[in-house]
């Protein structure tokens, strides 16, 4: 498949060239169109919900013209999703093939192709990153049909690697191609900056919708619930979180783990050899719709992350879905959490179970505390990390962008 793309690329003719016209650059240019027309491709945009970024560009910034191309079915968080059309643009789908691994596997190009030629967009919005398959697939499908076109690249990969070729080859590529990237937060930047690239960069959050995610104020309760929710993966701590509810026992709570993974059999063997397992609820993997209810269930939301040479926390969605819904969130050192929780929360040395029991212990005895933190994290999640927010700083990076074409 990619010499078939590599020939295609060096046969650009007339035709790919007017997929996009010097009119309609000029017109973009100067801001001279009513409407700017967005090419987003993601993986993970199979659902209005899932759509936040999407769907905040488009309530927020009427002018956009959005279409979505994602996969018909993809995994997320564990459980199976199948893409939904959605009210405020089309969303087109592309089966994938060769891989099940986000990094890995590459569309069908004839779906892209046909919205290429179609929708004309003066921006391609790729959520992949620039060593993938699909990131070298996308920017050979912009060089052969929508050349003039500049693709704006959301990132979130924040551990500094080297990859052996191929990868290697596609990363060097797309810094060369892409004309902007935008990222998570700054452990992502910071790997961007040594990397060398040097294009325009923007920090834009992930975000959080406050409909979907209510803020409810916590009744005071004899038990209340700990929560953590998440793949169940070595790396993400949760016998650190097991090992600290262990110095807990003869405090009152309740364990609610939302999601599944390899590491649920060692995480249930750690509380059952403390007398703690008839303690925890493990929900298993639920879909991205289910969650505020689980999130309505809880008390403390714990995030033990810990940093391994594959695993560093990149952002920490919950976190801000968590402190939208009036739950206290406390969290390790790993990666960004630290800069997501702010000084809304309550940030605990990774890999140290005695400071996460104290600091859950704190939270524990301390309702006023936890009153505090929950409105603070609420606020914070309005200011900072609105889909409208989120759309802001999206939005005007591909106005930065339409300016130097």
């Amino acid at each position: 498949m990619f010499e078939f793309y590599s020939s295609l690329e060096w046969r650009q003719n007339g035709d790919a060239s007017r997929t996009q016209t010097s009119a309609a650059k000029a017109r973009a240019k100067r801001g001279g169109e009513s409407r700017i027309r967005v090419l987003r491709v993601a993986h993970a945009s199979l659902t209005p919900a899932l759509r936040g970024r999407e769907r905040g560009i488009a309530r927020t910034f009427p002018e956009v013209e959005m279409e979505v191309v994602a996969p018909p079915r993809w995994f997320e968080s564990g459980v199976e999703v199948e893409t939904v059309p959605d009210d405020l643009f089309p969303v087109r789908t592309a089966e994938t093939f060769f891989s099940k691994h986000i990094q890995l596997f590459a569309y069908d190009p004839r779906p892209i192709i046909e919205v290429l030629r179609r929708h004309q967009p003066h921006i391609i919005d790729m959520d992949h990153e620039p060593y993938s398959v699909p990131c070298a697939e996308i920017i050979t499908l912009r060089n052969i049909f929508a050349p003039n076109t500049p693709i704006v690249m959301q990132t979130a990969q924040n551990i500094l690697k080297k990859y052996p070729p191929p990868f290697s080859y596609f990363e060097k590529r797309a810094f060369r191609h892409v004309a902007a990237a935008y990222m998570c937060s700054e452990t992502v930047r910071e790997v961007y900056k040594i990397k060398g690239f040097q294009k325009p960069m923007r920090i834009v959050p992930f975000g959080v919708d406050l409909e979907m995610f209510p803020f409810c104020e916590r009744e005071t309760k004899e038990i209340l619930t700990i929560g953590y929710v998440g793949r169940l993966l070595p790396a993400k701590g949760l016998i650190v979180l097991a090992d600290a509810l262990a110095k807990l026992k003869n405090e009152k709570w309740r364990l609610l783990v939302v999601g599944d993974g390899e590491e649920r059999e060692k995480t249930e063997r750690r509380l059952a050899e403390a007398g703690l397992l008839e303690r925890a609820n493990f929900a298993g993997a639920v879909s991205y719709e289910k969650t505020p209810d689980y999130f309505q269930q809880m008390d403390i939301l714990v995030v033990p992350t810990l940093t391994t040479k594959k695993i560093r926390e990149q952002f920490g969605r919950v976190i801000v879905e968590a402190m939208a819904s009036g739950v206290p969130v406390v969290g390790s050192t790993c990666g960004a959490i630290p800069e997501v929780i702010g000084d809304a929360g309550l940030v605990f040395p990774e890999k140290d179970s005695q400071a996460l029991a104290a600091a859950l212990k704190r939270l524990l005895n301390d309702s006023d505390l936890r009153k505090h933190l929950a409105r603070k994290g609420r606020r914070r999640v309005e200011k900072n990390y609105t889909w409208a927010q989120v759309a802001e700083g999206i939005f005007s990076l591909y106005r930065e962008v339409l300016k130097e074409i």
